[in-house]
């Protein structure tokens, strides 16, 4: 297993690479030039040097020198951001999608082309990054510019637009395991400089890695198809429009295996699984958006985004994940969002930025059904028995609880036949405004204000029932002890009130939010390649309303709050070959949604507002083009996350995890890396990232287990990845061969907190070829 520092092995290896090819480099005289950065993501085009916030750009250039095909591949190159493909991602170690438990909202977001993804399309599957022209990451509250599901920080995704020349590119790829990849991107002019098109698509496969030893298949199978097709017109010089359509497919395996120590050998050489049942899902994703740019004069710009998209998700699932035929999970799921945002965007001599307003609407449909697996101890029994009347229990002493449960082993589990659909509409409308004004020629200050009003309505409709009723022991077989029949007759009734409870109709609820999103800040440049920001902003994670499942009840949450503070230094040197930036950032949070579970039953939960936490840290991110052939990187995050107050009362037990750290959260993460193109046509880049150890579980003891059990508290494994490529690039053709964990490191990506035991385990090397041909 790695270490929590950057192992020694992984260092001197990427060292001398680096060294060789920055020795190479020298051989060949010319003058370095750094590329120039924009950062699109704030609303207005603004050089990375000129930004304030902490923003990652990668290009198209270096995302294909350093091998990044996918979304979960590209956020191992920014540092304090952190990712697992079926599990979601962390910004500054603040989970996309939840930290604490509670809340329906996410934490981050990501736009393709100014659309919103739905969550369930970046959680699960992602994207792919062929002709993709840049991708900003912005780690740390969007709230002002962004609004809803950006409170740790946004992913902004620009594809490549059409031009008026002629172009297109052709990629053959394959690897082990099955990998292939088959992609095309090009177009150009149909009427000059007034009309021209673009379209692209790519198909890209991979049996899997590990095995299913009872279905004699790879169960961690991923294939996914992206289309693209993109209109661009520009009747005269001040007015455009960009239509842009995508269509993605997808559908994946489980990347899980199964601890398997009886079979000598560790994990690592037996990733195995053991479910008969079919186990996938899929998402398949249309995004339409159409982008009005019309200059009205030199000083000021309208802008309209309009999108709309429809993802339908979906799944089966071998419920009890055994050989045996026990229970299938089924799952649609339809989001539909349309949003409209209009920016007047300005430069004035002294004043600068945009002014806008957006509306958005989304709706959600979400129909399971099947079987689900409901262990005694799940169901609270084991509480309900020895819990004081006074406080609702039976009042059994230890012993006689004991016996009692004994009669209920062979219904342990509790078969479940559930279905249950789910109506979700959120419809958000906001106006919003962040300018810049230059005091003097060295001194700006800046501000920014956003209202953001938000309604939200669920409604519910569930039905359960006790598929294996038939085990239930039979009040009538203890006759003879009436004191048993009497307490069996009633504990059957009170499961069977349970699943009523959890059974209903819940008609339409509603509720609203509105919120003022402050930020205000200052840059003092020092020189004109040297400046110093500090920013103060609000982030905010919207409030919502919850069905509790156990009662078939509503319940509403209020919205959670958070108090940034950041500071941001920007360098430059040598003539703006070497660029070093950082930030340093505070972030004080209150009123977290936390779920709070208010009986042993685990499913009687519902979301408070009752937690607070701190989050503290830096990035520091270095470019240098050594020269024209040689570019060299590197980068290190550190985030420190912690609970301040964090309670969860139970019947039974009240748990207190104020001083946890936030889940899958890596306190330090790095990378470093170098390209090397020379004039002769070879090409060469070598890369590593790190990523620190982390908590999987917000609460331990969730599963009945306690400190000094097996299995408690488990947590993901550091680990370095290097990865190197290395080819030959002639005129308009060029061959690659590429791998990936160079140093095949094994780790534990995702570690297990449920049941049954399952573990993810990170990917071995793996070598693969690619052959490019440009026109």
């Amino acid at each position: 297993m790695s270490n929590t520092a950057f192992p020694m092995k992984s260092t001197c290896v990427l060292g001398c690479l680096i060294t060789s090819l920055c020795a190479q480099a020298q051989t060949e005289e010319s003058i370095p030039k750094a590329e120039e950065l924009v950062v699109t993501g704030q609303k207005v085009e603004r050089s990375l040097q000129d930004t304030p916030a902490s923003v990652a750009v990668l290009t198209e250039g270096f995302m294909e020198d350093q091998q990044i095909d996918s979304f979960y591949g590209l956020l191992d190159r920014v540092p304090n951001v952190h990712g697992t493909l079926g599990s979601g991602f962390s910004i500054r170690g603040i989970d996309a999608f939840n930290v604490s438990g509670g809340g329906n909202s996410y934490l981050a977001s990501v736009y393709v082309d100014g659309a919103p993804l739905p969550y369930r399309a970046i959680q699960k599957s992602g994207f792919l990054t062929w002709d993709v022209s840049q991708v900003e990451v912005l780690r740390g509250p969007q709230s002002t510019l962004q609004g809803r599901n950006s409170l740790a920080g946004a992913i902004v995704v620009n594809t490549q637009d059409p031009t008026y020349e002629w172009e297109g590119k052709l990629r053959l790829g394959a690897g082990e395991y099955g990998k292939q990849q088959l992609a095309f991107a090009g177009g150009g002019a149909l009427i000059d400089d007034v009309l021209a098109f673009r379209v692209s698509a790519e198909q890209y496969d991979f049996d899997g890695i590990n095995d299913n030893i009872t279905r004699g298949d790879h169960p961690d199978f991923n294939n996914n198809n992206t289309y693209r097709g993109k209109l661009l017109f520009e009747p005269t010089e001040d007015l455009s429009a960009l239509l842009s359509f995508t269509r993605t497919e997808t559908e994946y395996g489980v990347r899980w295996t199964e601890p398997n120590p009886e079979q000598g050998g560790s994990d690592f050489d037996h990733r195995i699984v053991t479910f008969n049942d079919p186990t996938f899902e899929k998402n398949d994703a249309d995004i339409t958006t159409l982008n009005l740019d019309y200059r009205i004069n030199d000083n000021l710009e309208l802008m309209s985004i309009t999108s709309y998209s429809d993802s339908q998700y979906g799944y089966e699932w071998d419920g009890d994940a055994t050989a045996e035929p026990l229970s299938v999970l089924i799952d649609d799921r339809v989001d539909e969002t349309l949003s409209q945002e209009f920016r007047l965007v300005m430069e004035f001599e002294r004043l600068s930025g945009v002014v806008g307003a957006y509306y958005s609407d989304l709706d959600v449909v979400d129909e399971a059904n099947g079987q689900r697996s409901l262990t005694i101890q799940q169901t609270g029994l084991p509480t309900l028995l020895v819990t004081p009347p006074e406080y609702g229990g039976i009042g059994l002493d230890q012993a006689t609880a004991d016996t009692v449960l004994s009669l209920y082993a062979p219904i342990d589990p509790v078969r479940l036949g559930t279905y249950s659909k789910l109506e979700q509409g959120v419809e958000t409308q906001a106006v919003f405004t962040d300018l810049t004004f230059r005091l003097t020629d060295n001194w700006d200050i800046f501000g920014g204000l956003r209202w953001d009003k938000e309604e939200q309505r669920n409604a519910s409709d569930t039905l359960y029932t006790i598929d294996n009723e038939d085990l239930l022991p039979n009040p009538a077989d203890y006759a003879a002890n009436p004191q048993f029949a009497m307490l069996i007759t009633g504990i059957n009734a009170q499961l069977y009130q349970m699943v009523d409870d959890a059974s209903g109709t819940e008609p339409p609820s509603d509720a609203s939010f509105d919120e003022w999103l402050p930020k205000l800040g200052t840059t003092y440049r020092f020189t004109d390649d040297v400046s110093l920001s500090f920013t103060y902003q609000e982030g905010y994670r919207s409030g919502g309303v919850g069905t509790n499942v156990a009662r078939g009840s509503i319940f509403t949450y209020q919205p959670e709050f958070t108090d940034n503070y950041e500071l941001a230094l920007r360098t430059a040197w040598l003539d703006g070959a070497l660029t070093a930036n950082a930030n340093v950032f505070f972030i004080d949070w209150q009123d977290q949604q936390i779920a709070v579970q208010l009986s042993g039953n685990s499913y009687d939960t519902e979301t408070q507002n009752a937690g607070s936490s701190t989050v503290e840290g830096f990035e520091l991110e270095l470019n240098y083009a050594v020269t024209e052939a040689l570019q060299v990187f590197g980068g290190l995050g550190y985030s420190h996350t912690e609970f301040d107050e964090f309670t969860i009362v139970q019947p039974t037990a009240t748990y207190d995890l104020a001083g946890r750290a936030f889940p899958r959260a890596p306190e330090w993460t790095a990378n470093i890396g170098a390209s090397y193109r020379a004039a002769s046509g070879l090409f060469a880049s070598v890369n590593a990232n790190y990523a620190d150890s982390s908590i999987v579980a917000v609460n331990p003891y969730a599963n009945g287990l306690t400190e000094g059990d097996p299995g408690f508290d488990p947590q993901n494994d550091a680990r370095t990845l290097v990865n190197a490529k290395l080819g030959y690039e002639w005129d308009q053709v060029a061959l690659y061969a590429t791998v990936t964990n160079l140093l095949d490191e094994e780790y534990v990506e995702l570690a297990n907190v449920g049941t049954p035991p399952s573990v993810t385990l990170g990917a071995p090397r793996q070598w693969g070829v690619s052959l490019d041909y440009r026109f």
